[in-house]
């Protein structure tokens, strides 16, 4: 049975989303890019500023002399999550196995499922359809036996327009392209090839198909089987689903945004008591803790750091979350949202040590707070969660 592969994204995915919550932006010249730095590259531009000479790379400050008209917009993850989010929810009602590209982008294998909604060609205009119809996102969609060539397809062509390419056709389609087309050239590591085939004037895929494996083993050594497989659209990975870690997770909106340095401790404290709360009625303990914090102006800064050894309790983990709070912290701009994420979560373990190091008083106050720990746990499971109040005493 050949394998049918789908290829679903959104052209220019940050700018479409952007273009959802304001309009007013549908017909201008329009660029995503980090508006805290001077040396600020382009992440996306829109088909306007692509016509007005402007590309994905290109510098901010250079950008807005060859297109004063141009309206660049910061970069906004938590809304290109929760957009992604629900083009995910419309993927998973087609595609048993599905692998996300980037984002607004999904690869599908529907091997199988004829029977269920048809072939692969009407599995994707179905998700062309329903995702135009609930979100007014207008995507492209390539078709074929395998992972590269459907992702391919899917870059030749417009919005709302499909690509199918038909089994036994992948090397005549892949034929005239060039060598750039290929998505597995633009990482850092294959840098070196993508030159050494400029220098060998192998300008198209045809071209590098036609020529003799031993001379590209010349050229390119243990790239050249790759490159030549690649070239006839060959390409054997599986559409892997993303790995699903175990994870506990706590957010909060500031609503007003904040800038108080104690208030954002305690807040974050408080999201810790209750991951840890859940950590114990679970009995896992923590291997991992990140911390999330989303600026004003839509800037996310990210920190993580390993917990060693495992634990469960807030005396052990209110440290790392306050070091986790100073390294994301470098800003003085009030804080829209934090998050608050445990990882490396493994089952909880009594293991009492022979010989206890830490000094006695350590050791005491550990106890008593980890005494205090399980009794609200227990008000809180009785009472609900505001059944305690937190205050400060001096």
């Amino acid at each position: 049975m050949d394998r049918q592969i789908v290829c679903f994204a959104i052209p220019s995915f940050e700018v479409a989303v952007a273009r959802l919550n304001d309009p007013t932006l549908r017909t201008r010249p329009l660029a995503i890019a980090p508006l805290n730095t001077s040396r600020a590259l382009l992440r996306e531009v829109s088909p306007e500023a692509e016509d007005e000479g402007l590309s994905v790379g290109m510098s901010l400050e250079h950008a807005r002399r060859v297109c004063p008209s141009l309206h660049v917009l910061s970069p906004n993850p938590y809304r290109v999550h929760t957009a992604d989010q629900s083009l995910l929810s419309v993927v998973t009602c087609y595609a048993p196995v599905w692998e996300p590209a980037q984002s607004g982008s999904f690869t599908m294998d529907v091997t199988g499922t004829g029977r269920l909604f048809g072939s692969a060609c009407d599995v994707a205009a179905k998700v062309q359809r329903e995702v135009l119809e609930r979100y007014q996102l207008d995507g492209v969609a390539g078709v074929g036996s395998n992972k590269l060539v459907a992702q391919i397809a899917a870059t030749l062509i417009e919005p709302s327009e499909l690509y199918d390419v038909r089994p036994g056709s992948e090397q005549v389609f892949m034929s005239p392209l060039s060598v750039r087309t290929l998505p597995g050239l633009h990482r850092p590591c294959m840098r070196k090839v993508l030159e050494r085939l400029d220098d060998l004037n192998l300008c198209t895929l045809g071209e590098v198909a036609e020529s003799p494996l031993a001379a590209l083993e010349l050229a390119f050594g243990n790239y050249a089987g790759q490159l030549s497989r690649w070239a006839q659209g060959i390409d054997h990975l599986p559409v892997l689903p993303p790995a699903i870690q175990p994870r506990l997770e706590e957010a909060v909106l500031l609503e007003p945004d904040e800038i108080d340095d104690p208030l954002l401790k305690g807040r974050l404290l408080d999201m810790l008591q209750r991951l840890c709360r859940t950590l114990r009625s679970q009995r896992r303990v923590c291997g991992n803790l990140s911390l999330t914090i989303r600026y004003s102006d839509q800037l996310e800064v990210a920190k993580r750091e390993c917990v060693r050894p495992e634990t469960c309790w807030e005396c052990d983990l209110s440290p790392v979350v306050v070091s986790l709070f100073q390294r994301c912290v470098r800003r003085r701009i009030r804080l829209r949202a934090m998050t608050l994420t445990m990882t490396g979560l493994t089952a909880h373990v009594e293991q009492v040590p022979l010989f206890d190091e830490r000094p006695v008083d350590e050791q005491r106050r550990q106890d008593r707070a980890k005494k205090l720990a399980v009794a609200l746990d227990t008000l809180h499971a009785r009472f609900g969660d505001h059944a305690i109040r937190y205050g400060r005493s001096h």
